[in-house]
């Protein structure tokens, strides 16, 4: 959410979208929203950009476009292998498999599906049946 806010205010700012703070603002909010906060926060800087000319809304767009890229295709991944473990490899497949077989609502829920899987297989297979040391995230 802060890398959002700061790299919208940035961008904002830069290609002179007017109220860019409360743009950046309003998209670091709507990301505690999965798939479809980004989106809806592009909404009114899309049209505060129109007003200014189509070629505002079309940086405007791009914008968000890159940071939505950057942000859910290597922050997020990252931070979910240091935070629980899970392998940025692991929530990539978790959602296109999980999209596949469910749908959006399997887009949604793939990735906390995916660490109650790891934890899962931690737990019951590699502690108890294997009897190996294995690092479970949420335990001290």
């Amino acid at each position: 959410m802060t890398f959002l806010f700061v790299l919208s205010g940035v961008g904002l700012w830069a290609i002179g979208v007017p109220a860019a703070l409360a743009l950046a603002l309003l998209a670091g909010l709507a990301q505690f929203v999965p798939l479809l906060g980004p989106v809806l926060a592009a909404v009114p800087a899309l049209l505060i950009a129109l007003s200014e000319g189509w070629q505002m809304a079309l940086w405007t767009l791009l914008l968000y476009v890159a940071i939505q890229q950057v942000e859910s295709n290597l922050i997020t991944p990252l931070v979910q292998r240091q935070a629980v473990s899970l392998p940025p490899a692991v929530t990539l497949f978790a959602v296109v498999a999980f999209g596949l077989l469910f749908g959006p609502l399997g887009i949604l829920f793939a990735t906390p599906l995916a660490v109650v899987a790891t934890v899962a297989v931690k737990r019951l297979w590699v502690r108890d049946a294997l009897g190996e040391p294995a690092d479970v995230p949420g335990e001290q």
